[in-house]
């Protein structure tokens, strides 16, 4: 859609339109413009701002402001619907609409969202009765249904008789001050039973007051924190949104009793003295939903930014080659009873990463996890393996040499990569293989799921094998630009029989070599490059 166009279908960032003329007029050009299939109203605080919103297929087409009699509003809103009988009416509870929030179709949709759980469908001909009573600002006294035995049973069975509060998650089946056991949960409204009430709705109130999707359990503490304490600090949208991340989290970390369980590693190191989290319980568990496996135990924790390779950048990579020796026999030894079968949540510098992968070797199972950028947390941004998801460039007419250099740009592949390659490939005479991601697969999450990143550590681990077998190369010089766990991934290329790998990382605006691989009696070596 147009600038304009979406100016025009957006009359609800303009004035109100006041007559039933300019509406049957707007309507018929609308008609023009657009499509819909569904009509909804939005209201806010104390129903102080109604917006009319048309959608197709659930995406947002066009907005409009009325400023009409009740009886106006219903008849505009039936001409609108078409033949439907209803349409559907939200409340974002405790949020006063501005006029930014209406200035774009994509803000409005955006606020629509919001509300979602505080709605209901409305029948045409209840409509002017509504209307009027939002323009006389009238509530009406008393409570809603009371809560019947099947939505208790259902929000108990969603909660699974523990505090749906986030961060609490107390069970509620006991005291725990006395220790006796008995039900020590509270039934509590998002959207409150009273349209009087602080959470209260025009209308919602009474049509949401049995709705278990309206209902969260609760422990005393928090129950009279978003009652009695802090009502105007929990809105309707707010406790909607905690029932359903409590939901998420639960069933994510339930799910994991199904799998088989493994050992789970963290070792994090900094990056340009910068420090990362390690993963919570719930990122831990659904990253390894992904590999079918669920945490024995808990984390173990091998390195975690220590402030020596925070404050000693000047010897960081002389020192790397023990810090990555050290982390790999722990997971190694420590793995054996499980047949070597291990998560790994590892982070810090490429190359270090690449260093660890390698020690780590391909010969066990353990699988390393992705910290995904764009979401900001552990997790795979895939459900399902997705294949091939990169090219190679330059293995046409390979002729045999010492020396190739092989560019992984799997995150970006910025210029001092290439540059750096380059002049490499001037000075020693090789040629180059670039690897390198998809366009609609470039980005943090290339390696959008394990099972393609075990894969590409086998497609490299031939690539190796082919260069030393096939054109006699002694030395490949890898240039890496990709996420945390492709670079173990790559790592776990490496092995016996393959030619040295020299792996190179930024500085600055090039990059340099840092640590080279090395094959000794059948026994990766890592050490720091040496000039």
């Amino acid at each position: 859609m147009s600038n304009k166009a979406e100016q025009f279908c957006n009359q609800a960032a303009s004035a109100p339109i006041d007559s039933l003329d300019n509406f049957r007029q707007y309507h018929m050009s609308l008609k023009k413009q657009v499509n819909w299939d569904d009509v909804g109203f939005l209201t806010d605080k104390d129903d102080k701002n109604t917006i009319i919103l048309l959608s197709l297929d659930e995406e947002m087409v066009a907005t409009l402001r009325l400023c009409l009699e009740p009886s106006d509003v219903a008849k505009c809103l039936a001409s609108l619907s078409k033949s439907k009988n209803e349409v559907t009416y939200r409340n974002i509870q405790g949020y006063q609409i501005t006029s930014d929030d209406l200035l774009t179709l994509e803000s409005i949709s955006s606020t629509w969202i919001k509300a979602a759980q505080q709605s209901d469908n409305i029948p045409i001909n209840e409509l002017e009765n509504l209307f009027t009573r939002f323009e006389d600002d009238r509530k009406l006294k008393g409570r809603g249904k009371d809560f019947t035995v099947e939505t208790k049973n259902t929000v108990w069975k969603e909660s699974y008789g523990r505090c749906m509060f986030t961060g609490c998650g107390e069970k509620l089946d006991h005291d725990s001050i006395s220790g006796t056991t008995g039900n020590y949960a509270y039934l509590a409204h998002n959207v409150a039973s009273s349209e009087q009430g602080a959470r209260g709705i025009t209308e919602l109130s009474g049509k949401l007051s049995n709705d278990p999707d309206n209902v969260l359990l609760l422990c005393d503490k928090h129950h009279r924190l978003i009652d009695k304490v802090a009502a105007s600090d929990y809105t309707a949208s707010m406790l909607s949104a905690m029932k359903k991340e409590f939901g998420i989290v639960a069933n994510g970390l339930l799910d994991g009793l199904k799998y088989q369980p493994i050992p789970v590693y963290s070792v994090l190191w900094p990056v340009n003295s910068q420090t990362v989290s390690p993963p919570s319980y719930l990122q831990v568990a659904t990253s390894l939903s992904r590999i079918k496996r669920r945490m024995h135990e808990q984390i173990n924790i091998l390195s975690d930014n220590e402030d020596l390779l925070i404050n000693s950048p000047d010897i960081l990579w002389q020192m790397m080659p023990s810090v990555i020796q050290s982390a790999a026999d722990k997971i190694i030894q420590q793995t054996k009873a499980f047949g070597f079968n291990a998560a790994l949540f590892g982070f810090g510098p490429t190359s270090a990463l690449i260093g660890l992968g390698a020690k780590l070797g391909n010969k066990n199972d353990v699988t390393p996890m992705l910290r995904f950028r764009e979401g900001g947390n552990w997790s795979w941004p895939s459900d399902v393996a997705l294949g091939t998801f990169y090219e190679i460039v330059g293995l046409d007419d390979l002729k045999e040499n010492a020396d190739f250099i092989i560019n992984i740009a799997l995150t970006a592949e910025p210029e001092s990569l290439i540059s750096a390659a380059e002049v490499l490939s001037g000075e020693k005479g090789a040629q180059i293989i670039t690897i390198r991601a998809k366009e609609e697969y470039m980005g943090n999450g290339a390696i959008s799921h394990p099972e393609d990143g075990k894969a590409f550590t086998s497609a490299l681990q031939s690539l190796f094998h082919k260069l030393r077998s096939e054109y006699s190369a002694q030395t490949i010089h890898l240039f890496t630009c990709a996420s945390n766990a492709a670079a173990i991934f790559i790592g776990q290329a490496y092995d016996t029989h393959h030619p040295e790998v020299v792996v190179y990382d930024f500085d600055s605006s090039t990059m340099v070599p840092r640590l080279k691989l090395k094959n000794e009696n059948h026994k990766c070596q890592v050490s720091a490059f040496q000039q």
